[in-house]
């Protein structure tokens, strides 16, 4: 079981839209709570995030890792959605970690944008570039390292993370 942290500030509409992609995993147990850090005082925020049964903590992504219960930490931004099936792949490769146990690892997803279009295959393939683009999208990871920042090898998940679209097109 894991914890999920979303650091948001006022975002509650993309805050909406990660949560209800998090429920096909919450409902086959292996998201244990989703801790919401808001820094503003976004009223909205706390509504959405009281609705679905969130922890809300005043302040940034580390007071949410700090607030966080479970060993590894899903660190999310809002607006992000995983596939609906990434908890399965997630899960195999946390127990096959464990049974090694040699060094931290993190998990990353493959980015994906959500519209058609040469526009949103072009933001794919930076993002697939940018492992610093896909770590502020969403990152498993175990939550102790996070909080004292140690360097983390990567793996790659095949699951993708989705993001918006790029905006209208013209014709």
């Amino acid at each position: 079981m894991i914890s999920v942290v979303i650091a948001t500030n006022g975002q509650e509409l993309l805050l909406a839209e990660t949560l209800a992609a998090l429920v096909p995993a919450a409902a086959d147990g292996f998201v244990r709570e989703v801790v919401v850090a808001e820094s503003g005082s976004s009223r909205g925020t706390r509504l959405v995030a009281d609705a679905v049964g969130c922890v809300i903590v005043e302040g940034d992504e580390r007071t949410g890792l700090e607030a966080a219960r479970s060993d590894w930490v899903l660190v999310m931004a809002p607006g992000v959605r995983l596939e609906s099936d990434w908890f399965r792949e997630a899960g195999v490769m946390m127990q096959r970690l464990q049974r090694v146990g040699d060094r931290p690892v993190a998990m990353l997803f493959r980015g994906a944008v959500d519209d058609y279009g040469w526009r949103a295959r072009a933001r794919e393939i930076l993002l697939k570039l940018s492992r610093s683009r896909r770590r502020r999208q969403a990152v498993l990871a175990p939550r102790q390292a996070l909080l004292v920042g140690a360097r983390l090898a990567i793996h790659a998940l095949r699951a993708r993370a989705f993001t918006g679209g790029v905006g209208p097109v013209g014709l």
